[in-house]
């Protein structure tokens, strides 16, 4: 396993491909969670941190507020920008590795979402950009974290699967070791066989919890999935936390 398995497989073209099932309706179930739950001024400045294709930078664009995103995939990033003039949306997008983000703003609201966190093998570097939010969420500011629900990947893990997606067979093998929920993927096209990785650490709800409020964020909802259900750590599939910055650290 690569330890840094996600600059080869963010920057493949398949990667959208495959999570495909996580399409705009998803993103937008999400995002009015967020909007329900959290209070923003007319011009707030909220930062997507690993955006991604844009797909929660571009809702809260056009809703008229300030947004940056960055993406340590430029792939990624390119499909970002090409939606984001499509809908006449004002986004800076650029790329940056979550370990050094290279900003001096200040936020409103900071968004980390869609599980893109615990790629590290190391908790100071999974962690080093809390550091980050500290100094640059406003007070009374938000960060919303989407993460998975350790228990549930344990409990109810499929070790394989197959489908058929735009004409690829997708092939999926999942493990879990040293506590990281580890996928193997292999993608068949008319041409070629291609290999990519995940890996993923399993952190618990107290560790993040405990973690957060160390460094000036209390924990103000949890959810357990994007229909606003409370969490259960038995049952929830998701981990959605709403931080509050309270204090400075």
């Amino acid at each position: 396993m690569k330890s840094e398995w996600f600059k080869d497989w963010f920057s493949s073209k398949f990667y959208l491909d495959v999570y495909s099932h996580r399409n705009d309706l998803d993103a937008e179930k999400l995002l009015k969670l967020i909007q329900n739950n959290i209070e923003l001024t007319e011009n707030a400045k909220i930062l997507d941190v690993a955006c991604g294709n844009g797909r929660h930078s571009n809702y809260f664009a056009e809703l008229g507020y300030n947004v940056v995103g960055f993406d340590l995939s430029n792939n990624l990033l390119k499909i970002a920008q090409k939606n984001s003039l499509e809908s006449n949306s004002k986004i800076n997008y650029f790329c940056a590795d979550v370990r050094a983000i290279p900003l001096k703003s200040n936020f409103d609201l900071v968004l980390n979402l869609f599980t893109s966190f615990g790629y590290f093998y190391s908790d100071k570097e999974n962690f080093s950009f809390i550091n980050f939010l500290s100094n640059h969420i406003k007070k009374n500011g938000y960060f919303v974290f989407d993460y998975l629900n350790p228990s549930f990947v344990k409990n109810n893990l499929v070790k394989t699967s197959e489908r058929l997606v735009k004409e690829i067979t997708i092939s999926e093998k999942r493990k879990i070791k040293n506590n990281r929920v580890e996928k193997e993927i292999l993608i068949s096209d008319s041409k070629n066989m291609h290999r990519f990785y995940e890996s993923v650490q399993l952190y618990s709800f107290n560790e993040i919890i405990t973690v957060f409020k160390n460094n000036g964020f209390n924990a103000v909802n949890t959810f357990g999935n994007y229909s606003e259900d409370k969490y259960d750590e038995n049952v929830s599939e998701r981990m959605v936390i709403i931080f509050k910055r309270w204090k400075n650290i």
